[in-house]
């Protein structure tokens, strides 16, 4: 069994992996053939498959992608009325002071959850702004569920749509809160590293940092 063979076969059991030592550089043309071992690169947001995830100047409260420090854990696309299947996050070079993925699969984020937050999480009325930087022509949010009985998951605490009503308000802060005890895998950045996600079945996050020559490419995969 091959690298590619073996990480599909975790991220079929597990929800996840990394490849280590690849070779890509900062260009998409590697990129691309590597994440097109585990799927169909999306251009849906921004109109480039191939996405840099790095400080930008002036972005101080931008989306995750375009700022420094940590970020929650989340799915990505949750605005969407059906997300990518995959997300596949290329590092290039690694902050010096942080900046590595958590990993946490949606049935260890459940696990600790009430029953009651647990319907109020299935309900289909939940819907997410979207980002400032891919808002031309993205479609109004629908509303959805958090999770299904299917063990599906999306998630972004920070970006939730409209004021929260109580009947989400409480879920939503009981959900947070379970996720920042939860018990997750954190992968150190290596250069060369590709971790790839399911992102119906598992969130991921980011630990903080400040290095600016921070940059990670993602590419969001639409399973084949």
């Amino acid at each position: 069994m091959n690298g590619i063979e073996r990480a599909r076969a975790d991220l079929a059991k597990h929800g996840w992996t990394v490849l280590r030592g690849q070779r890509f550089g900062a260009g998409h043309d590697e990129v691309l053939r590597i994440a097109a071992a585990f799927g169909r690169p999306s251009t849906r947001d921004g109109g480039q498959a191939v996405w840099e995830v790095r400080p930008r100047p002036g972005r101080d409260h931008g989306t995750f992608s375009e700022r420094t420090g940590p970020a929650a854990f989340h799915t990505d696309a949750q605005y969407h009325a059906q997300p990518e299947d995959y997300v596949c996050l290329f590092v290039v070079r690694p902050a010096d002071d942080g900046g590595d993925t958590r990993v946490l699969g949606a049935a260890a984020a459940l696990s600790s959850l009430p029953a009651g937050t647990l319907t109020a999480l299935r309900e289909p009325a939940w819907t997410w702004k979207v980002p400032e930087v891919f808002r031309s022509g993205a479609p109004a949010p629908t509303p959805t569920t958090v999770t299904t009985t299917a063990g599906t998951i999306r998630w972004r605490s920070d970006n939730l749509a409209g004021p929260p009503g109580r009947a989400r308000r409480r879920p939503a802060a009981a959900f947070t809160a379970a996720l920042d005890r939860a018990e997750a895998h954190q992968v150190r950045h290596r250069p060369g590293d590709v971790i790839i996600l399911d992102n119906l079945r598992t969130l991921h996050a980011r630990t903080a940092f400040q290095d600016p020559a921070r940059l990670v490419l993602r590419v969001r995969l639409w399973a084949r």
